[in-house]
């Protein structure tokens, strides 16, 4: 298991992003992701609001994966997301797990389909999504905590500002759960 501490934001003007990050950084790879969303029949993982758990297969050229996400929101504010605990192994054949999870009576919830540029900018994984039917966003990920998850939340949200572009951040966020309640 990985916990994962990031920040989401609505980008305006993706090339002005993606040129101030290769200063930040160094641009790494792009890829196209197709993420498919299940849910067990007694359990939608959709229906809490937001979401705490999601079960994902993700295709991805050369690098499939099957992921269970937990997601830890604050006490307070049901729409802040402090960290996510993420179980995600390879899988060399997605569709033969799909038609698992269709066999074990798993229901298809929604699927994401995205191109996503990677750039590596030391402590943070940063990446430019542009996701169909939602429009282009970044994500800043820490590479490790950064001392308290605390801490590792407002240093990626200090990177963001940082990069001095224009940006939103709205308390309702992820792609699947937006994907699904636009509907």
């Amino acid at each position: 298991m990985k916990q994962e501490v990031e920040i989401q934001a609505i980008i305006k003007k993706p090339a002005e992003a993606e040129k101030k990050l290769k200063k930040a950084g160094r641009f790494a790879a792009e890829r196209k992701q197709i993420d498919k969303y299940f849910a067990p029949p007694y359990r939608d993982f959709f229906a809490p609001n937001p979401p705490v758990e999601y079960l994902r297969i993700r295709k991805e050229k050369g690098k499939n994966h099957l992921n269970y996400s937990f997601l830890h929101f604050d006490k307070k504010d049901k729409n802040f997301l402090w960290a996510t605990d993420e179980y995600e192994v390879l899988i060399d054949k997605p569709e033969i797990v799909e038609k698992i999870f269709k066999k074990l009576g798993l229901i298809h919830k929604i699927t994401v389909i995205k191109t996503r540029k990677y750039f590596d900018c030391g402590d943070f994984e940063v990446t430019v999504d542009k996701v169909n039917g939602l429009g282009n966003f970044m994500e800043i990920e820490a590479k490790k905590i950064l001392g308290t998850v605390k801490r590792t939340k407002k240093a990626c949200l200090d990177f963001l500002k940082n990069l001095n572009i224009e940006y939103e951040i709205k308390e309702d966020m992820g792609y699947p759960k937006m994907l699904y309640w636009k509907l």
